[in-house]
């Protein structure tokens, strides 16, 4: 199972597997964060503060903040 969200105007899929961690979380557009949780509660809390820790320490040592590439599209379903 997966579940797409998008914060910071980045998105991340958090995918459910049948082990410990049972919810891992990849950000498409920044590879390098790595998090997970137990629940996806957990997962997607993680994933907002992760982000938020990467874009500060990008910020601090004066680099680009990455531009996101990938966009979330909800459309409705009639």
């Amino acid at each position: 199972m997966n579940t797409t969200h998008e914060y910071r105007g980045y998105v991340f899929t958090v995918t459910y597997e049948a082990k410990d961690p049972v919810y891992v979380v990849d950000f498409r557009d920044i590879p390098e964060i790595i998090t997970s949780g137990q629940t996806l509660g957990e997962a997607f809390t993680g994933a907002c503060e992760a982000l938020d820790l990467h874009l500060e320490s990008l910020q601090k040592l004066g680099k680009r903040l990455p531009r996101a590439k990938h966009r979330l599209v909800v459309e409705a379903v009639k």
